[in-house]
Formats: C-alpha cells, sequence, structure tokens
C-alpha cells in the first residue's frame, strides 16, 4: 500500500477517522475538569449523537476525494488476522494500565471485535455499560495526533499525556500489522513500544507536524510536542531529504495546544493563520528557529523571526487569511472554535467549520467559494459526476464547511479529525 504525504494540500486519496462513538458516552463530569486526577482534555461533555452526524458529514466531504478507513474497524481487522497483534496489544495496555491476572485473561478471552471495543471504550466488553477496566480514550476521534506521514516517514504519535498513551499503542500496533502500512519506515524516534520509561520525556503529536513540501516541514513546540523530540525527528528527516524545518516555539497554553490550532495550509499560496501567531507587536507572537543539516551530520539553526518571516526566508512564500478576519474579537473565539483548523482534499479545496462565520468572509474575499458540506454534495453530484478530478481541473478554490458546532467542544477542527496517508 501507498504511504506518501509531500504536502499539506496535494490531492487526497487515503484517510484514516475515528467516529464518536461509546468512548464519548462514557465521559462523566470528572472527565472534563482540569485538576481531576481522571481528566481526559476535553472541556465539555458532547452530545454524542449530534457528533455523529456532524462527523459523517465530514466523513461523506472526504469520501469524495479519497478512501476513508476507520481507525476501530482497521483495528478489529488486525485482531482477526494476527495473535501477534493481540498479544502485543493487551500486554502494552496491561503494563501501562496496570491490570490485574483476571482482567488480562478477560481481554484474552475477547473476539476480535470486542477487544477493539473494550480497548477504546475502556470496559470488559467493549459495552457502555460492562465492568470498568480502564478509562475510555475519547481522543482518539482526533486521528491526526496519532500519526504523521512525512513523505514516506511515519512518525508515530507519542502522547504528552496520560490520557492519550493508550491511543499511542494502538497507533503502533496498527502500523506494524495492517495490510495499508506495509512495510512503510517508522522513524526511530517514535519506536517507543519497547523502549524504557525514561524516554516518555520526549512527546510528539501530528497536529504540531506540517509538511509544507518535499523539502521543508513545521514542526510546533507546543504543550503537547517537546524540543527534544523536533531535535530527534528533524535529524530524521535530514537523513531523508529533508532541507529545512521551522520548529515553532507556540505558547503553552490550551487554546493553541497544537501549531495546526492557529495555522494550515488552503492552498500552494494560501494559509489559514491566528494573526497574533504572526504579529511582531503581540505577546502571542510565535518565534521561529530554522533548523537545516550540516556537511558533517550535525544540526545547524538560526533565528527566523515570525512565522511567515522564516518561511520567505526559506524560500516560501504565504498569503495569510486571517481567522476571525484579524477582528480583535472575533478572531479570539473562532481560534477557539478551530476556525484556523482546515484540512484540505487538494490545492484550494478545503474543509472547514460552517460556525466560523467571519473566518469565512476573509476566505471569501481571498477568492474561495464557501459552500456547506450539503451544498458542496449536491453540486459535485449535479455539475462533476461525482468525478473529484473533474473538479480539480475546474480550477475552483472551495472552502466547504461542515456543521461542527458539536465536535469543536472537544477542542479540534477537521484537520485534528483526519490522519492523511497518502497524498498526490
Amino acid at each position: 500500500m501507498t504511504i506518501r504525504v509531500e504536502s499539506e494540500i496535494g490531492r487526497l486519496r487515503r484517510v484514516v477517522v475515528q467516529p464518536p462513538g461509546r468512548a464519548l458516552s462514557r465521559m462523566l463530569p470528572e472527565h472534563i475538569l482540569p485538576h481531576s486526577p481522571d481528566y481526559l482534555l476535553f472541556d465539555d461533555l458532547l452530545d454524542v449523537g449530534n457528533a455523529q452526524r456532524e462527523h459523517e458529514q465530514l466523513v461523506r466531504v472526504l469520501e469524495t476525494a479519497a478512501e476513508v478507513g476507520k481507525f476501530d474497524s482497521l483495528l478489529k481487522q488486525v485482531f482477526a488476522a494476527s495473535e501477534p497483534a493481540r498479544t502485543l496489544a493487551i500486554d502494552h495496555v496491561a503494563r501501562l494500565e496496570d491490570l490485574t491476572d483476571t482482567d488480562i485473561a478477560t481481554l484474552r478471552a475477547l473476539a476480535p471485535e470486542a477487544l477493539a471495543d473494550a480497548l477504546i471504550v475502556g470496559t470488559a466488553d467493549g459495552s457502555l455499560d460492562g465492568p470498568e477496566l480502564f478509562a475510555p480514550i475519547p481522543n482518539l476521534l482526533f486521528s491526526r495526533d496519532l500519526l504523521a506521514v512525512i513523505g514516506n516517514l511515519l512518525m508515530v504519535g507519542m502522547a504528552s499525556t496520560r490520557a492519550r498513551r493508550r491511543e499511542s499503542i494502538l497507533t503502533g500496533v496498527l502500523v506494524a500489522h495492517h495490510a495499508w502500512f506495509g512495510r512503510s519506515k517508522v522513524a526511530k524516534l517514535t519506536q517507543r513500544l519497547k523502549q524504557s520509561a525514561i524516554q516518555q520525556a520526549l512527546t510528539i503529536e501530528g497536529g504540531d507536524v506540517l509538511v509544507l513540501d518535499r523539502h521543508s516541514v513545521c514542526i510546533g513546540a507546543s504543550e503537547r510536542t517537546s524540543w527534544a523530540s523536533s531535535m530527534q525527528l528533524s535529524r530524521e528527516m535530514f537523513a531523508r531529504g529533508i532541507l529545512r524545518v521551522f520548529v515553532v516555539e507556540m505558547p503553552k497554553r490550551r487554546s493553541s495546544m497544537h501549531l495546526d490550532t492557529v495555522f494550515t495550509q488552503l492552498s500552494a499560496s494560501k494559509v489559514a493563520v491566528y494573526k497574533p501567531l504572526v504579529d511582531n507587536r503581540s505577546r502571542e507572537q510565535a518565534h521561529v528557529t530554522i533548523l537545516h543539516p550540516l556537511p558533517d551530520g550535525g544540526v545547524g539553526a538560526h533565528e527566523g523571526g515570525n512565522l511567515l518571516d522564516a518561511l520567505q526566508h526559506g524560500g516560501i512564500s504565504f498569503d495569510p487569511v486571517y481567522c476571525g478576519n484579524a477582528h480583535p474579537i472575533h478572531q479570539v473565539r473562532e481560534q477557539w472554535t478551530d476556525g484556523a483548523n482546515f484540512v484540505a482534499l487538494a490545492p484550494g479545496i478545503v474543509i472547514g467549520y460552517a460556525r466560523n462565520r467571519h473566518t469565512a468572509c476573509a476566505l471569501q474575499d481571498a477568492g474561495f467559494e464557501s459552500l456547506s458540506a450539503v451544498e458542496y454534495l449536491e453540486m459535485f453530484a449535479r455539475d462533476y459526476d461525482s468525478n473529484f478530478d473533474t473538479l480539480l481541473a475546474s480550477g475552483r478554490q472551495l472552502a466547504i464547511q461542515i456543521e461542527g458546532s458539536e465536535l469543536c467542544r472537544g477542542r479540534g477542527g477537521p484537520r485534528c479529525l483526519t490522519m492523511p496517508l497518502w497524498r498526490d
């Protein structure tokens, strides 16, 4: 199977998502309290039915361009086909969650589908009301953080919080055993399943990794991704042909937990960006360090100023489309609801949330047609005979707005909800 991503905007061919389900339904008030030991990184309890309907709309739009796989379904396929995969998953989860011998035996006795559900939902049989083994992993919804593809190099996300570490284990199992990942090269940095606990300080998540072109990558040094991981991944990428890495020193705050919450690519010339990130007068300005390989195998570094200036210094020029249309109030509100977080189906054809109306106005001013998901799907069938290549050849720039008022309460937009494996 092909694994390749050489830009954020290449025509999407294959992508992994995880629909909302019982893991979200099992969340309780203690799971949304930041100071609770049971905190699961959500700010509210989602209406799961509404979130499912919004996510299904996202999937229908993605399917106009790409093959869409669901994480839990792929995991069930792996467990059905491979006993070593089952053993690997159960052994590592047992150590992480400190399971008893009885709990382990319960998991080993489960059928493949029930085992996958149990490891995600957290109950002994994977049902909503089954005996509890451990907390659910509702953040699996945000599949972007689990994996990044850089060229044909796979980086399995190493979660910075305990609430997401089971996701890292399951992703590692999937990468090692599912045909979609074949014999793909996995970054040494992320081969963590056999590593000692001391190395868990090296954390990196896919929301902080943006592939700009074959030779250029952005990494956000955020509250979820460490500088040490950024440096180690950069060394690996330099050995595989990457020429420059822009490390963006992010504010360590909930609203901008990953780089893609404030900066995503829309087309070859345009990016969506939260203006304070690149405003030299702002206290929220992110400073950039540009890394490059040295002839002796070392890593060189120099300061690059703000992000847009640093990219231009590296030969990459973008016109910014500002989240919230750069209004001082609207930009803050819409950044919180993922107004800067877009995923591209192809250059100039992107998906965002409909509720970010001021950002939509900025997109229209930048030459994008704004369509609801329903309007897009009707137009796609009527005018292009459901052929994405024909749509792409038309040259239209489209901002497709899916309903996301429930999904955004989980603190993630369309890019967060998607894990691309193959782009042209």
